[in-house]
């Protein structure tokens, strides 16, 4: 029943529909002597939504510069984020994040804040006394067609649960480089990426955090990134990667010799990696002061990252 209500939306290109009894291929049994069937109502697919994650996150369709829950003429084309009753300004955070990486050459979708009053047919949530949510336009989605995608845990058969462990960025590094349309290009991204979430205080760039997308429906490419937080602003005793790199998770110890390490132990080309790497260091060093200034991050969460920036490693550090 769960599927019947969200299948029409899920992620990538898949569509879950509900088929007859009699319909159901005798290999889906599997182990069971039998499979009863269930009666769902299917008509009404208003206010559903079905995406992972703590934060309360919605499938829209953005229409006249409104946003609308439950648009069964086509699939949502933005993930709406609501601000969290837990944690404070989380819309505002990944906002200046995501605009922080994409200045330092990280590839994102197109990102906005959008008033709360702007999104229509949202369940009864209770939401805090902001203003904005977050919202970036789906990736898989392209002119109203689906565009299939996976993330890494899916990619490696492991469960959310897993997703924190399973793997270390060199395996997944090594897995893009083998497989992906343009190898190098993709791992030349995904190792600035991992300079940025260093950069940005980010502990939460777990295995279901990196994605790989399949815009011709055949060939893999490594997808924009998604989900960049200031975590460190939420648990101030935060200062890990998700997974290991070069054998370390520590923020502050990482330096060029690790991504040099990183790249030799995934059998990766070197000399582009750090080349883009001081070219991403270079670029925050000289456009996130600013940047980060005029954002709309919360100033206690911005006074927070700057000293973020002071204690990183001598080859990250950024003066502010």
């Amino acid at each position: 029943p769960l599927l019947v209500h969200l299948g029409g939306d899920l992620p990538g290109a898949l569509i879950a529909e509900p088929v007859a009894a009699e319909a159901i291929p005798d290999a889906a049994f599997g182990d069971r002597g039998r499979l009863d069937r269930v009666a769902v109502a299917t008509v009404d697919r208003v206010a559903h939504f079905s995406l992972a994650g703590v934060q309360m996150k919605f499938s829209m369709h953005q229409r006249d510069g409104r946003y609308q829950l439950g648009d069964t003429a086509a699939p949502g084309d933005w993930i709406i984020k609501t601000p969290s009753t837990v944690h404070d300004h989380v819309p505002l955070n990944e906002y200046t994040c995501m605009h922080l990486a994409a200045l330092a050459g990280v590839d994102i979708p197109e990102i906005r804040l959008v008033e709360l009053d702007k999104l229509e047919r949202l369940p009864q949530i209770k939401l805090p006394d902001e203003g904005y949510a977050y919202g970036i336009r789906r990736f898989d989605r392209a002119e109203g067609k689906r565009v299939h995608a996976e993330d890494f845990a899916q990619v490696l058969f492991a469960y959310a649960a897993d997703k924190y462990q399973r793997a270390s960025y060199e395996q997944i590094a090594r897995l893009i480089y083998q497989n992906t349309y343009s190898g190098q290009r993709d791992v030349v991204q995904m190792a600035v990426r991992l300079l940025v979430n260093i950069l940005l205080g980010n502990g939460d760039a777990h295995l279901k955090n990196w994605s790989i997308l399949y815009p011709d429906g055949v060939n893999p490419v490594l997808s924009p990134a998604y989900d960049i937080l200031f975590t460190k602003a939420y648990i101030p005793a935060e200062q890990h990667y998700a997974l290991n790199m070069a054998q370390t998770k520590q923020w502050y110890e990482v330096s060029l010799e690790h991504f040099r390490r990183w790249a030799k132990r995934a059998d990766l080309p070197e000399s582009p990696i750090l080349y883009n790497l001081k070219a991403a260091i270079d670029k925050a060093r000289a456009l996130w002061p600013a940047a980060l200034r005029d954002s709309p991050m919360h100033e206690a969460h911005k006074a927070v990252l700057r000293e973020h920036w002071r204690a990183l490693h001598g080859d990250f550090r950024i003066d502010s």
